[in-house]
């Protein structure tokens, strides 16, 4: 593992009140309080001692599953390094539905292509990870019933997360360790419009992870999540209940 200063907490409690500020942007810009709860899938299966298959997919709703907001799929391949150093590259292909009080003129589809690499430390008893992630997004919205899409756009993004976690003390489940964890996630769009200096989504949670057996648990947490609608002014807080199911398969 890669040792790294302490000041891993700080960074974390810094970049979660990022959110506080930015969430009044502007006093000319309405802000929209609104339930959501996103419910996913994580896989992470080796295939050899450094190389791994990597899939995540999600289906998030408005509410607990009252109307849609999107479906994501993210298939990769992982590679490492050197212990607490891996790479990694893929596809992803996101579904989105206009959806609670800002919704989107139309709905939209992307492919995306991103590349990612992740740091892991230990801080103590605690593990802590930095992933840095490129996206190259292309969308296009969808233009009548039979599903026709419009001309695609091109973005690129560049994300940041940071997430601390470890076993919670004295709580087991089945005999196995109940996990505690925080993280916290800057996304900025880079290259167009005035998008090169501005934050446009911050996502802060945390929760615990209930063991299943050896390779699987389920996290039941919470996120808020910050995001910026500039063609109506808006910024929309979404408070999100997480629900997500882990395998992870080492060689």
């Amino acid at each position: 593992m890669l040792r790294r200063p302490r000041f891993c907490w700080s960074l974390l409690i810094g970049l979660g009140a990022l959110a506080t500020p930015l969430h009044a942007q502007s006093a000319r810009w309405s802000t929209e309080q609104q339930g959501a709860s996103w419910y996913g899938a994580f896989v992470d299966h080796a295939v050899s001692e450094r190389t791994a298959l990597w899939f995540d997919g999600q289906w998030r709703r408005m509410g607990l599953v009252n109307e849609p907001q999107q479906l994501l799929l993210r298939p990769g391949v992982q590679r490492t390094l050197t212990p607490g150093v891996r790479v990694a590259a893929g596809y992803a292909y996101i579904a989105t539905a206009p959806y609670g009080n800002t919704p989107l003129a139309a709905p939209l589809r992307e492919h995306r292509i991103w590349q990612q690499l992740a740091l892991a430390h230990r801080a103590g008893a605690v593990n802590v990870t930095h992933r840095y992630r490129w996206e190259q997004r292309w969308l296009a919205s969808v233009e009548s019933s039979e599903g026709d899409l419009g001309p695609f756009g091109y973005q690129h993004r560049a994300r940041y997360m940071v997430r601390a976690q470890g076993n919670l003390p004295s709580v087991r489940v089945a005999d196995r360790p109940v996990l505690g964890f925080v993280w916290n996630e800057v996304l900025v769009p880079i290259g167009y419009g005035d998008a090169t200096v501005r934050l446009t989504q911050n996502r802060l949670g945390g929760g615990v992870g209930i063991p299943v057996d050896a390779r699987q648990r389920v996290e039941l947490g919470y996120m808020n999540l910050w995001n910026s609608v500039p063609a109506l002014r808006a910024n929309e807080i979404n408070h999100t209940l997480t629900v997500s199911w882990v395998w992870i398969m080492a060689k």
